[in-house]
């Protein structure tokens, strides 16, 4: 009878420690659907002329996503970790990042209290991870852009094939680094993405600094880790011929009582991979300054001003000023109504092609390609998080 007794015990302790185990893991379904109207005027159409735009508009004030989050405890402080993401149009239903089921985010790692996360796999860099969140475009989107997003402002790029370490929170700072191979056969360096970033937080101040490097092939992202960004023609005809992109960022917010300030540089480098039969025969780089106010009128209500400044020379010479204005309404904690306005005026040159041709504006990431030196765009729309 006893060993019965005792027998019963341990199916019972062993069972009991299954279940444990079993409630140690989680499985997080969630997304985010943004979906409005726009109307832009001076946009180029098909023929090159000058006209106004009605439109219908997707992943604004913030990127449309699913996605699915795994962690499971793996005894003490140690789990592992796993997320799979993809984005989409809410207009057409059509996948996002150049047709990717998950071409946001697709990676699995290890994750410890005292020494950080280690993760593998398809991630956003460390810039966007530690400098984003300080941006007036980690709460308005679009209109806060930099002219096609020319330095990964709206995380435009991800990294694929990449290994990536965060730090945990060490008095007040925090450490990100990245290194993704390029798998190119017999060059160890080809098509290798290297990126930094290091934040420090205290009361209300915050600040962070990195540095990204994407090595391509030009002409195609073959044998590349990091996706190309050319959305706007400020930067298309670099971005399409480079052997390289840097990017070097730093920005700083302060939170004080309901507002919220900040202040952003960037500089932005496509070193060019011949130097004849093209006009891009030298390094360009583009200098970005940028500024926000965000003020709290009502725990529900948040208006914003911002403003950035673009230069860009090297083989051509343009600059670009952008102002926005900007409006979020929460009806509740998960759904929001929006409005914003964005204008931008362009001089100099650009590059399209492999000629030299007048720099037009183009507002943030936007697309709508202007036909004229300036472009107004306006936005209102509902966002909705589950």
């Amino acid at each position: 009878m006893r060993a019965k007794i005792v027998l019963v015990i341990a199916v019972l302790a062993a069972v009991d420690s299954m279940s444990m185990v079993h409630a140690q893991t989680s499985v997080t379904l969630y997304g985010l659907i943004d979906a409005g109207l726009s109307y832009t005027n001076n946009v180029s159409d098909s023929a090159g002329k000058n006209r106004s735009q009605v439109a219908f508009t997707s992943s604004t004030l913030d990127a449309n996503r699913w996605g699915m989050r795994v962690r499971e405890g793996l005894g003490g402080d140690l789990s592992a970790i796993a997320v799979l993401e993809g984005g989409f149009n809410i207009g057409t239903g059509t996948l996002g990042q150049g047709g990717r089921e998950f071409g946001r985010q697709a990676y699995v790692g290890l994750s410890e209290k005292d020494w950080g996360t280690l993760t593998l796999g398809r991630q956003y860099d460390p810039l966007k991870d530690l400098l984003q969140p300080l941006t007036a475009d980690n709460i308005w989107g679009t209109v806060n852009v930099t002219p096609g997003d020319l330095d990964n402002y709206d995380d435009t790029l991800r990294v694929s094939n990449s290994i990536k370490y965060v730090s945990p929170l060490w008095s007040n700072l925090k450490l990100d680094a990245m290194y993704a191979l390029g798998g190119v056969a017999g060059d160890f360096t080809a098509g290798q993405t290297i990126a930094l970033a290091a934040s420090y937080k205290f009361a209300g101040f915050s600040a962070a600094g990195g540095y990204y490097l994407a090595k391509y092939n030009p002409g195609t992202t073959a044998g590349s880790t990091s996706d190309v960004s050319n959305n706007s023609l400020a930067n298309s005809g670099y971005a399409a011929a480079a052997r390289s992109l840097q990017i070097a960022r730093a920005v700083a917010t302060y939170d004080i009582n309901k507002f919220t300030i900040g202040a952003g540089y960037s500089n932005t480098r496509y070193k060019p991979a011949v130097t004849s039969a093209t006009a891009f025969t030298e390094t360009e780089a583009f200098n970005s300054l940028s500024a926000f106010a965000n003020y709290m009128f009502t725990p529900a209500l948040t208006g914003g001003l911002a403003y950035s400044y673009t230069n860009s020379n090297g083989a051509q010479s343009a600059h670009y000023n952008q102002f926005a204005v900007e409006s979020e309404y929460d009806i509740s904690k998960l759904t929001a109504f929006y409005a914003m306005v964005g204008y931008q005026r362009s001089a100099g040159e650009t590059l399209d092609g492999n000629l030299a041709v007048p720099a037009t504006a183009s507002i943030g990431d936007s697309g709508y390609q202007s036909a004229t030196r300036s472009q107004l765009e306006t936005f209102v729309g509902i966002v909705h998080k589950f």
